[in-house]
């Protein structure tokens, strides 16, 4: 554990401290109500009334923080493991609508069909870098009746120094249901599938792979063999997209912001944990393109 993990770790325990005393206060607020309770109850009733807003103006704000303090250490140390300049966003550095228009999962077109929240930014060897959690919703047809499909996952995306004259979606069959994603991108029409040329491991696991038809050309080869490399590396499902400058990868069911209990005192794991593993492999596609 370095130094910044350390001090994250010891601000957080300090956190986690005073809020289980503010907990037993309130506790004790609420025997002390009970035990009044036999003596005179106007005194019960003002006791728990104390204990109410205590808990409401005092403990629940001191709980939200320190449910943000976790999430943040659990972040901020997990990005700085392969980002400079790593910095750990509550709000997401990723507008939904930009998602939306790299059309690599299927999402209804209303406005609130793509969210995103809790995430990072940094840089790796000079080239931006912006992730975060997100979530897509898309409604279909299937068996004459109508389905939700609610996809979620970590997106990620980086800035290349170059344009790579790219257009190209790779996207594994479990991403999404086959009965959402074919209307999906049935309806881009610009969008053609690849069905010739695509390396045995990609034609064998049934990857989707698309593009305009004007933008002919698949990324080259030692990018596909990243990707593999990326892909044996997690049992998660990657959706990718090579556009122009950027470069975006989505991986299905990693879930950036971590959930939060005030019964368990935090521990060296906060920091020591990496919540993203995936995240040092999709650096390394960049360096392929």
């Amino acid at each position: 554990m370095n130094e910044r993990q350390q001090d994250l770790l010891e601000r957080l325990t300090a956190q986690y401290k005073g809020l289980r005393r503010l907990y037993l206060v309130y506790l004790a607020a609420a025997v002390l109500a009970l035990v009044f309770f036999f003596v005179d109850k106007r005194i019960t009733l003002a006791l728990l009334a104390a204990s109410l807003i205590f808990h409401l103006t005092v403990v629940r704000g001191r709980s939200r923080a320190y449910a943000g303090a976790f999430v943040h250490a659990c972040l901020q140390s997990t990005l700085e493991r392969t980002l400079q300049d790593a910095r750990h966003t509550p709000q997401s550095p990723l507008d939904p609508e930009e998602l939306r228009q790299v059309r690599l999962v299927a999402a209804n077109p209303a406005k609130g069909s793509v969210l995103t929240q809790e995430g990072g930014t940094g840089s790796y060897r000079g080239r931006p870098v912006r992730l975060s959690d997100a979530g897509f919703t898309h409604t279909f047809d299937m068996a004459g009746k109508r389905h939700h499909e609610f996809v979620i996952g970590a997106w990620v995306t980086v800035e290349l120094d170059h344009d790579t004259g790219l257009d190209c979606r790779l996207i594994h069959p479990k991403v999404m249901m086959k009965q959402s994603r074919d209307p999906y991108f049935g309806g881009e029409r610009d969008l053609q599938q690849v069905v010739s040329g695509l390396p045995d491991w990609m034609e064998a696991e049934g990857w989707l792979v698309l593009r305009p038809r004007e933008t002919p050309r698949l990324p080259d080869q030692p990018f596909l063999s990243a990707v593999r490399r990326l892909a044996g590396s997690t049992q998660l499902p990657l959706a990718l997209c090579v556009q122009g400058s950027r470069l975006h990868v989505y991986v299905t069911n990693r879930i950036l912001g971590q959930k939060v209990s005030s019964r368990v005192s935090p521990g060296p794991a906060v920091v020591e944990t990496d919540f993203f593993p995936e995240l040092g492999g999709i650096l390394k596609l960049s360096d392929a393109l």
